[in-house]
């Protein structure tokens, strides 16, 4: 029993490490050989839980990392990236749909549709490109007489607020993130002060940002 459970901590372990080894891109954009990756490297981690030792099953793994991490790096290359990827296809063009490249990417009506009014856009006359990408994914591009109205439709130029970063979570200053907004801990003092805060263990969290010298400070209930 004892062996069991060590080795479904080891096996859980090494799929972690391995889903952090081949990265984030392999979840969020599942291309052909992401989605192959996964399904194997999955059902490989399993195995010695069943039957299957656990050394041979560490060497698989390991062939395939490398054989993902292979053809990660030819993907990047624009010969390989069309054979591994393959290309963008046009579904709608101008509010048309084209009905050769549909039928070539095997998708219905039905599915095109769904996936239009999933994004809003229920109706065909209001999309200008309608795109499906090399991930699977679908872009929809309207036209521009509908779209919402941006900053830039209205010649106003906006003030750069720069990226909220946490420097306190859970009442632990974070001295790195401190550090990637060029603030230090005598100015995260300072602002505690000015915001009569006397322990750091009472602030949840507090987030700040490089191009303005404010923060925000959220804390805790005071019956916690």
């Amino acid at each position: 029993m004892f062996s069991l459970a060590l080795k479904t901590v080891l096996m859980f372990t090494t799929g972690v490490v391995i889903m952090r080894v081949i990265g984030k891109s392999a979840i969020n954009q599942l291309t052909p050989y992401d989605l192959v990756a996964i399904i194997i490297i999955g059902t490989v981690v399993a195995e010695p839980l069943i039957s299957t030792k656990v050394k041979p099953t560490l060497l698989v793994l390991t062939i395939l990392v490398a054989l993902y991490l292979t053809f990660s790096k030819l993907s990047l290359n624009q010969f390989f990236n069309k054979i591994l990827l393959g290309k963008p296809t046009i579904l709608i063009k101008h509010g048309r749909i084209i009905e050769d490249n549909i039928e070539e990417e095997n998708i219905s009506l039905v599915q095109l549709t769904s996936i239009l009014r999933t994004n809003g856009y229920p109706k065909l006359e209001d999309i200008e490109y309608a795109i499906l990408e090399p991930t699977g994914e679908v872009s929809i591009l309207p036209r521009a007489d509908i779209r919402g109205v941006t900053i830039s439709d209205l010649n106003i130029k906006p003030e750069c607020e720069g990226l909220p970063i946490g420097v306190i979570i859970d009442g632990k200053i974070q001295r790195k993130n401190l550090k990637l907004i060029n603030k230090d801990g005598k100015w995260l003092e300072k602002k505690l002060e000015e915001g009569g805060i006397g322990k750091i263990k009472d602030v949840i969290y507090a987030y700040a940002s490089d191009e303005k010298d404010d923060i925000v400070f959220n804390l805790r209930d005071k019956g916690k």
